[in-house]
């Protein structure tokens, strides 16, 4: 059996009959692998992973980042909100001054991240 080594957790859910969590993983390469665990074993990892990651000296849990698949832009119908929907979850409500902020930051950092060469794949 090979080893998949995770690099990204790019979703999460519950199954039909939500006895389980569906956590989907990327490796380096973009392969996805899905894992589901009982709702029960789910909640005996939470000690374990907190205690593993307290002895990552300065790490400050797991670092995953997560990949939505879809996402959405609107605005609140009696607010004067932004909203920003990832997957699922509920929506963002960012007033004027924070979007603005927001869209700035990310074209800013979307500009920075394009010029940068592609990781080497290990």
């Amino acid at each position: 059996m090979s080893r998949f080594v995770a690099q990204s957790l790019a979703q999460t859910g519950t199954s039909e009959d939500r006895r389980r969590f569906e956590l989907t993983f990327v490796d380096a390469r973009g392969r996805k692998q899905t894992i589901s665990v009982p709702v029960g074993i789910a909640a005996d990892l939470v000690p374990v992973l907190t205690s593993l990651a307290e002895g990552l000296g300065d790490a400050k849990g797991a670092k995953f980042t997560k990949m939505p698949r879809q996402w959405a832009v609107g605005t609140a119908l009696h607010e004067r909100l932004v909203l920003l929907k990832f997957d699922d979850d509920p929506p963002y409500g960012l007033d004027l001054k924070v979007a603005e902020t927001l869209w700035r930051e990310v074209r800013e950092e979307t500009e920075s991240v394009s010029r940068l060469k592609a990781p080497a794949v290990q």
